[in-house]
Formats: structure tokens, C-alpha cells, sequence
């Protein structure tokens, strides 16, 4: 009795799990379906300058990403910064703009994990996360300046209030004190 009790259980079993490879090869199916209808995402390569370290300096370095490619450039660019982590873990773009003029001035308004985040670092790693994100953002856009708010504000940190636009797309030159980074070629 047993055994007729385990093999009616057995087929059971079998049956059900080939009932449900059928219906996930009709859901595989349905996806390729939609895929092929639709158009695919489209991504394009971008240069991120990310932070490097030697032995005598900390710089930033250039690397080649793919991004998709929409209408919020600046927040795809960012979220490529925070994977690398050249940009503090749970930053995110809150709103952003680019002036359409001849020289275009872009304006990042980030949320309170950027500001803390930052926060939480020495001058030289400061220092090395906001070129990062100049670097980068002036590789896209060659504006000419950035403004960096956080929640409507200036950037304040332990260490400087970046109440000013940057003009150029390096701050150790000429928007800290504590100028030890070098211009990535």
C-alpha cells in the first residue's frame, strides 16, 4: 500500500513540474516575443574618471562604460560613479538641469547620501570623489561651469562649502587648498 501511496505521489510530482516547464517555455517564449517587438535599449559609451591611488599620489583615471542612452544623462552618469564607487554609496541625482546656451552651465542637485557620504571622508578623498564627478560630467558636457546642490543647497562638508560654480574641470587647481591631484591626460 505504501508503495502504491509513493508512486501515485511520484507521478503527481512528475506531472506537476512538467506542467510548469511548459508554462515557463510559453512565458520564455512570450518574452522573446516582446523583446523582438520592441525596441531594445540603446546604451552608449562614455568616459568616467574614477579614483586611483599609487604609491605618492591619488588621482583620477579614465574608464570606458556604456550607459543607456535617454533623456537623464546626468543620472545614468552618476549611477556609473556610485558602481565603481567613486561616489558615496546611495547618491542619487534629485534634479538636474544644462542652459542651453553656447557655453551651457549644468546644475546637479543630489540627495542627502552624497552630502554624508562625502562627509564621512579625508580632504584628499573629497578632493578625489568631487574631480571624479567634474571629470566626468565635463567629459560629457564640456559645460562651462557646475554647480553641485544638495537638496536645493551648496555642497557643505567638514572640510569646504562649494558655494561657487566650478569653472574647470579640475578642483585641486584652483577650488582647494590642498592641490596634490593631478590632471588625468
Amino acid at each position: 500500500m505504501k508503495k502504491r501511496i509513493y508512486a501515485l505521489l511520484l507521478t503527481f510530482t512528475t506531472l506537476s513540474l512538467i506542467g510548469c516547464a511548459e508554462k515557463m517555455q510559453k512565458q520564455d517564449v512570450q518574452a522573446i516575443f516582446i523583446q523582438k517587438n520592441n525596441p531594445s535599449t540603446e546604451y552608449e559609451k562614455v568616459k568616467i574618471y574614477l579614483p586611483a591611488q599609487d604609491e605618492l599620489n591619488v588621482n583620477v583615471v579614465q574608464k570606458e562604460v556604456q550607459i543607456e542612452k535617454n533623456d537623464e544623462p546626468i543620472v545614468e552618469l552618476v549611477q556609473a560613479l556610485v558602481t565603481e564607487k567613486a561616489l558615496p554609496e546611495g547618491t542619487e541625482v534629485e534634479h538636474w538641469s544644462v542652459s542651453k546656451d553656447d557655453a551651457p552651465s549644468v546644475m546637479i542637485d543630489f540627495n542627502k547620501s552624497f552630502a554624508e557620504g562625502i562627509k564621512k571622508v579625508s580632504i584628499t578623498d573629497e578632493t578625489v570623489m568631487l574631480e571624479s564627478l567634474l571629470y566626468t560630467v565635463w567629459s560629457y558636457f564640456s559645460p562651462a561651469s557646475l554647480v553641485i546642490n544638495v537638496d536645493g543647497k551648496y555642497l557643505e562638508t567638514d572640510h569646504k562649502i562649494y558655494n561657487q560654480p566650478f569653472t574647470l574641470p579640475t578642483i585641486s587647481d584652483t577650488q582647494t587648498e590642498d592641490a596634490h591631484l593631478k590632471v588625468p591626460e
